[in-house]
């Protein structure tokens, strides 16, 4: 098999749900070629740094800004008919990469290389299989487009929405977001703390998103003077500035502090409860290792869905500031039945093997026993 897979590195979910359906391409079908593409670095590395940029830029001081953009396009304002000038300016890139690696199929785990495709697929410049993987918890206009030929979403609850979009039920694929592969073992918790050099004690994992953003030094300072018999861990990614400052911050209760972690599903095993922005990728690694959830800080948007997904759904809680995550754990881990229900509707609502079964059903569908 050939595949071409196009991402945007703008978080970490997109590259990580990319590199998820490669792996499993690459593990059900040895000697297949995949190619991901940061298709706005493809495009134009000085458009990639200024809209990576601007983006980050906005969300640090300005969040609500990106919230009031995100509901308009929502909403059917104008915006949406830019991104319709953008996708027919920047198409024909995409066009010259695909006929000179000549994939069998196409996926996209972001909105914007998707409707790049759906004008290339109209013009009958792209002829091959589209498939738009939806890397959030809701289904936002901007990634739904009449050429591409299938929909993986991360629920079953969400092809509603697309169906009221008009787009076809036969087309759309419940089968959840492409995860690493190490989310499929399971490991008991005792086992999952000695990784970690953890004790066995209640374990709370604080985490902030790929980008970093957040207020983790307020959380942790919170959680670490209360008077919660806890053991806290924080994962602040490739932020070292951020660490060497959590390491030094003065609290009752030390944090045990990561960098960048390889193991998260051992480490999210280890955990008793994750304290975590709502980030798409993030959400469904919780949900496949059946934590409960609080969520903190969720960016106007996008998490802002994923957040009201997840409390519909009895999968998690919400601090509206950090003042309160104490009070919230000491409700969730006083009332057992409650972790037990959040534990369950989480087994419920996870996919541990999309990945998998993306692949299989573009086996299935799109070449039948030719691969």
């Amino acid at each position: 098999m050939r595949a071409l897979i196009f991402s945007v590195s703008i978080g970490a979910g997109h590259d990580l749900a990319a590199r998820g359906v490669a792996n499993e391409i690459m593990c059900q079908n040895p000697g297949s070629e995949v190619e991901i593409v940061d298709t706005f670095e493809y495009i134009n590395p000085i458009l990639h740094k200024v809209v990576l940029g601007s983006y980050i830029e906005t969300l640090k001081f300005n969040p609500k800004v990106w919230g009031y953009l995100y509901e308009q396009a929502e909403n059917g304002d104008r915006l949406f008919d830019f991104g319709q000038i953008l996708n027919k300016l920047f198409s024909p890139k995409l066009a010259n990469l695909v006929k000179k690696f000549a994939p069998d199929v196409i996926l996209s785990t972001h909105a914007f290389p998707c409707g790049m495709l759906s004008v290339l697929k109209q013009k009958n410049r792209v002829a091959i299989p589209v498939v738009g993987i939806i890397t959030d918890f809701t289904i936002h206009p901007f990634w739904i487009h009449d050429h591409i030929d299938r929909y993986v979403i991360p629920s079953w609850q969400l092809k509603y929405i697309l169906m009221e979009m008009g787009f076809p039920e036969e087309k759309i694929w419940p089968l959840g977001l492409p995860i690493r592969r190490q989310f499929n073992e399971i490991m008991d918790k005792a086992v999952a703390r000695t990784v970690f050099n953890l004790t066995d004690r209640p374990t709370v994992l604080v985490m902030g998103g790929g980008l970093g953003l957040g207020s983790m030094e307020d959380i942790v300072f919170h959680l670490g003077n209360s008077d919660l018999d806890l053991q806290i861990v924080v994962v602040t990614g490739n932020n070292k500035k951020l660490r060497q400052e959590l390491e030094h911050l003065q609290v009752v209760n030390q944090p045990v502090v990561l960098g960048y972690v390889d193991q998260m599903a051992t480490l999210m095993q280890a955990a008793d409860v994750i304290i975590t922005k709502p980030g798409g990728l993030t959400t469904a690694e919780v949900l496949t290792s059946s934590l409960p959830m609080i969520i903190v800080s969720p960016i106007p948007g996008q998490e802002e869905r994923n957040t009201d997904f997840l409390l519909n759904n009895g999968v998690a809680l919400k601090a509206r500031h950090t003042s309160e995550l104490v009070i919230l754990l000491k409700q969730l881990l006083n009332n057992p039945l409650r972790i037990t229900q959040m534990q369950e509707m989480a087994r419920h609502l996870s996919h541990p093997h999309a990945a998998r079964e993306i692949v299989a059903r573009m086996k299935d569908e799109f070449f039948s026993d030719s691969l």
